[in-house]
């Protein structure tokens, strides 16, 4: 069980080894630590040098300057010192936990009240919320979230808007009940709203995009069942044609159609969702991101997450082959190789697009799939989920094709799979296995329950 203790403490115990047995200060906080570390104590919340530094009083000169200007409802220089605060803050989290124990968070919100009507002393004041909450959810209560929701009404500056937009996505990331908490209060509404407003910009696409991606986030280990899936429906269903038509809109920004494409995937969580997308002109456009930006490693890595997602409904799987999908995946995955995140994307879609489909597997094999893919696994041999990619694209593409998959063995694909499985051991034992005994070969499968090989007897009453 992790310890913890307070600043405080910490702070005594290094005060203590300067003043009692004389150690200068680098070697009083040396000692401390080793002290609780040996302990067992998590030191991640303390600030290792708070003595020896003046940072406590800077956080705490500040956060009162700031609690001067609130109440005397005087926003002269705010901002230089927002801008000190978040210096501070920005340098570890036990700042953040030192600040929010003195008040920061309720000093910045009522700020932001104070200053809805003076963007220039607002946009600062975000920016340290932000870098407050970073990492440290915990903070947002229902004034935060009544606060977001009041902006998003009436604030109609382009970057304030922006700067909103990250606090927010900052208060959702690995925390449930804040994603619950701020979907409930109809966040949606208003971002859609932004999403169809007529001078949208490209930017403000991008961190909207942020903020949908992050509501469907299910990341928060302290809650078993989250509500990724409910939020992802609910926001589908009434933005996928905006979002897909966002796509043309911005076609010429790779960062805009990055976020959508990458927003679109983490969407798509159902089988008719698929088919609106692909309805709406998405596959088109994918396909022609990837003859566009046939370099851009990020892009055409969206571009299959994307591919992969969509081959969740059968109809759209093979409206994507028909459509000339195949050669252009292996193009890519060819070309920039390379890289573990083109690799694993393209793996898992490859792996995606011939799930039980023999007639898809066929296409990939008559494009050069299983050299690619025996490429794939040696350019990253110690990469476990492009290991694990490969082996389930493997898997899928021969076990209803066996004549075709002798074409991995000729490319020496089993001695690269028994050396994957000897490297990474039972990790990924199951899944490499898979993939040989689907080609053909002899592995040695684990009876994983044997029951207790005793006698049934038949009791008659």
């Amino acid at each position: 069980m992790v310890r913890v203790i307070t600043q405080e403490t910490y702070d005594e115990v290094v005060k203590e080894n300067i003043e009692e047995f004389s150690m200068t200060p680098e070697e009083a906080i040396n000692d401390a630590c080793k002290q609780f570390e040996a302990q067992g104590v998590d030191l991640s919340n303390i600030i290792k040098d708070l003595v020896i530094s003046n940072d406590s009083e800077t956080i705490k000169t500040c956060l009162t300057k700031l609690l001067d200007h609130v109440k005397s409802k005087n926003l002269e220089g705010v901002p230089i010192i927002l801008e000190k605060l978040q210096t501070e803050l920005d340098k570890d989290m036990a700042r953040k936990v030192h600040a929010a124990k003195l008040g920061a968070y309720s000093v910045l919100t009522d700020l932001v009240e104070a200053s809805k009507n003076d963007s220039k002393t607002l946009r600062p004041v975000l920016k340290t919320l932000t870098s407050l909450t970073t990492g440290y959810p915990d903070l947002l209560d229902a004034k935060g979230i009544s606060l977001q929701i009041e902006l998003l009404d009436c604030e109609h500056d382009i970057t304030t808007i922006q700067l909103l937009l990250r606090w927010i996505r900052q208060c959702c990331i690995k925390h449930e009940m804040n994603r619950q908490n701020i979907f409930n209060a109809n966040i949606f509404d208003k971002l859609k709203l932004l999403l169809e407003r007529n001078e949208v910009t490209a930017g403000e696409v991008g961190d909207i995009c942020s903020v949908l991606r992050a509501l469907v986030l299910d990341d928060d280990v302290r809650h078993e069942f989250g509500k990724a899936h409910e939020h992802a429906t609910g926001i589908a269903r009434e933005s996928l044609g905006v979002l897909t038509s966002l796509m043309q809109r911005f076609r010429g920004d790779k960062c805009a159609v990055g976020d959508l494409m990458l927003t679109l995937a983490s969407l798509i969580v159902r089988n008719e969702f698929c088919q609106t997308v692909d309805d709406a002109g998405g596959l088109k456009f994918i396909l022609d991101v990837m003859v566009e930006y046939p370099d851009t490693e990020k892009l055409n890595r969206q571009a299959l997450k994307l591919l992969k997602a969509l081959a969740g409904n059968d109809e759209v799987k093979a409206h994507i082959v028909t459509s000339g999908g195949v050669p252009l995946i292996i193009s890519v995955i060819s070309r920039l190789k390379g890289h573990e995140d083109i690799a694993s994307a393209g793996m898992a879609c490859i792996s995606a697009l011939t799930l039980r489909n023999p007639t898809n597997a066929g296409v990939f094999y008559d494009c050069g799939a299983p050299l690619v893919i025996v490429d794939v696994i040696k350019s990253h041999p110690d990469n476990m989920n492009v290991i694990r990619q490969a082996s389930w694209a493997i898997r899928n593409m021969s076990v209803r094709n066996k004549p075709e998959s002798r074409e991995f063995l000729v490319h020496g694909v089993e001695e690269l799979l028994r050396n994957a499985m000897q490297l990474h051991g039972e990790r990924l034992e199951e899944d490499i296995k898979a993939a040989l005994r689907d080609l053909g070969l002899k592995v040695e499968l684990k009876e994983r329950w044997v029951g207790n090989r005793g006698s049934l007897a038949n009791v008659v009453n």
